[in-house]
C-alpha cells in the first residue's frame, strides 16, 4: 500500500508558476567545487542562480524587500566564508537554505519585534508566476487573489509553521529536504505544514 504525502504543495499555489527544488545537476556540483577552490567566477554564478530564491524566502518570512536583500547579501557572505567546509556530494541548496533561514531569523529579530509582511513585496514575489502563458486569465486572477489573502494571514502562524509553509508550499521544497534543512523529522514537518494550511484556510475562508 502506498503512502500519500499529505503535505504535497497544492492548497495555495495551484495555478501559480513555482520552481520545484530538485537535486543538484552535475553543472551545479561542478560550480560548487570550483567555488570551493577559490574561483570567484564560479561563486558569482552560484549567487546568480540562487539569490532570487533567498530574497523571496526573506520577503515571505516577513522582511521588506530592502531588508530581504540585506539578508541575502549576508547569506552569501557566510556562504563565501564557509564554503570550504561544505562536504562534496551533499546537497548544496539544502546547505544554502539552512544558512538563509538562519540569516533571515537574525534579521527579523534585529529589525522587527513582530512578524509582519509587506503585501506589496510578498505579492510581487509570488504573483509574478500568474502571468504564465496558457493559463486562462480568470484562473490567473483567482489564484493571485487567493495567494494574496493567504500571505496577508501569515502573521497568524508560529515561526516554525511559517517557515515550513514558506519552504513547502511557496518554495516547493520536498518534505524530506525541509526536515534536513530545519533539523526536523518528516512527521514534524508534515504536522507543521498541515497546521499552517488549516490556519490559513480558516483566515481566507472564515466560517
Amino acid at each position: 500500500m502506498s503512502v500519500v504525502d499529505s503535505t504535497k504543495p497544492r492548497t495555495f499555489t495551484e495555478g501559480v508558476g513555482t520552481t520545484q527544488a530538485e537535486g543538484e545537476s552535475p553543472q551545479i556540483a561542478a560550480l560548487v567545487e570550483r567555488a570551493k577552490g577559490g574561483e570567484a567566477a564560479a561563486f558569482d554564478d552560484l549567487m546568480r542562480l540562487y539569490e532570487r530564491r533567498v530574497i523571496s524566502i526573506g520577503v515571505q518570512m516577513g522582511l521588506h524587500a530592502d531588508e530581504a536583500l540585506d539578508a541575502c547579501q549576508d547569506t552569501f557572505v557566510k556562504v563565501f566564508r564557509y564554503i570550504h567546509r561544505f562536504r562534496s556530494g551533499e546537497s548544496f541548496y539544502r546547505w544554502l537554505y539552512r544558512i538563509a533561514v538562519n540569516t533571515v531569523y537574525d534579521h527579523l529579530r534585529l529589525m522587527r519585534p513582530k512578524w509582519t509582511v509587506s503585501m506589496e513585496d510578498a505579492g510581487r514575489e509570488r504573483t509574478e508566476g500568474v502571468r504564465e502563458p496558457g493559463v486562462p486569465i480568470e484562473q490567473r486572477v483567482q489564484s493571485a487573489d487567493l495567494l494574496r489573502k493567504a500571505l496577508s494571514a501569515l502573521d497568524r502562524l508560529s515561526r516554525r509553521e511559517r517557515i515550513v509553509f514558506v519552504l513547502r508550499d511557496l518554495q516547493q521544497v520536498p518534505t524530506e529536504d525541509i526536515g534536513r534543512i530545519l533539523g526536523l523529522s518528516r512527521i514534524t514537518v508534515r504536522r507543521h505544514c498541515m497546521l499552517a494550511r488549516r490556519k490559513l484556510r480558516d483566515s481566507v475562508n472564515p466560517k
